[in-house]
């Protein structure tokens, strides 16, 4: 009986070391990862630079003022660009005056048609009467009908170099158009104004900044867990953002887990990952304390993982 006991024993010692190193046996926690000590952060911030260098003449918004995408943040000085493109407008409508014309195409066809009109009566009457009509006046009228041909392939050829014409001054005046619109300084994100270097009447030189825009309708929250718990196959999981106002109550919002560094910490042995969340209503402001809690399991150890075999 003994025996027989110590034999089970053994049997089962073997399946059970048979299963924890199959291929297909997966270790998991299926607890929540809690990130403490996490910061809200800004995803989105724009230094608006000029375009252009000039004269500020407007500027529309100040800080603390939220502007949308796309909204002009303040004007330089046009005058010079507004007179170019005048100009560039003005050549390119004479040039689509041109190159719509045919009137030097119809006059060449005319003459063409008079000109073997001519030659076709004189070659009749010199059928008839075959002295009626000298040869020198026979070579003048076919040298007339030929240039008549040649005329026709001339305008041909004029109507072509006008249209190019106008193509080179259609991209003129685009030219001219974006040059004025580089007068403007737009914001390509929505969000605050922090912060307004310029103001009417300084000049301002080609890549200086002259606003400063925060994204505040969608934040990040950044902080640091032990490497073992995350790795990189976690990005797009569900997150729960639990903020701490200083003076206020806490607030929890759902997020989503956007970034895990594959580079570990060789002092903390951790890793910095980054969530996203929407903060529609304007209540969340970044500095703040947070807590990152990502939902499923915690990082797997698989045994047909790339190079465990």
């Amino acid at each position: 009986m003994f025996m027989n006991l110590s034999a089970k024993h053994v049997v089962i010692a073997f399946l059970w070391a048979m299963f924890v190193t199959s291929d297909c046996f997966v270790m998991a926690d299926d607890r929540p990862i809690t990130v403490t000590g996490a910061l809200v952060t800004v995803i989105q911030e724009r230094n608006i630079a000029a375009s252009e260098t000039g004269l500020i003449s407007k500027v529309h918004f100040k800080a603390g003022e939220f502007v949308d995408a796309g909204a002009v943040l303040a004007e330089l000085d046009s005058t010079q660009a507004q007179l170019k493109l005048q100009e560039a407008e003005i050549q390119f409508g004479k040039a689509l005056e041109l190159a719509n014309s045919d009137v030097e195409n119809r006059a060449a066809k005319k003459s063409l048609q008079v000109s073997k009109a001519e030659l076709a009566r004189a070659q009749e009457a010199v059928d008839r009467f075959s002295k009626s009509i000298s040869q020198t006046e026979m070579d003048r009228l076919r040298l007339t009908t030929e240039r008549a041909e040649l005329l026709i392939e001339q305008s041909d050829q004029t109507a072509r170099i006008a249209k190019l014409d106008a193509d080179l001054r259609r991209n003129q005046v685009d030219f001219a158009r974006h040059t004025l619109d580089r007068h403007r300084v737009l914001t390509p994100i929505f969000g605050m104004v922090v912060q307004v270097s310029f103001h009417p009447g300084e000049w301002v030189e080609t890549g200086k900044s002259v606003a400063r825009v925060l994204r505040l309708d969608r934040l990040g929250c950044e902080g640091h867990v032990a490497s073992e718990a995350v790795d990189v196959s976690m990005i797009g999981r569900p997150v729960n953002v639990t903020i701490h106002p200083p003076n206020g109550k806490s607030v929890t919002l759902p997020g989503t887990l956007t970034f895990v560094d594959p580079q570990v910490s060789r002092i903390k042995k951790d890793v910095l990952i980054r969530a996203e969340f929407d903060n529609a209503k304007l209540t969340i402001l970044p500095g703040m304390s947070a807590e990152i809690e990502i939902s499923g399991s915690s990082k797997i150890a698989r045994n047909d993982a790339p190079g465990s075999k």
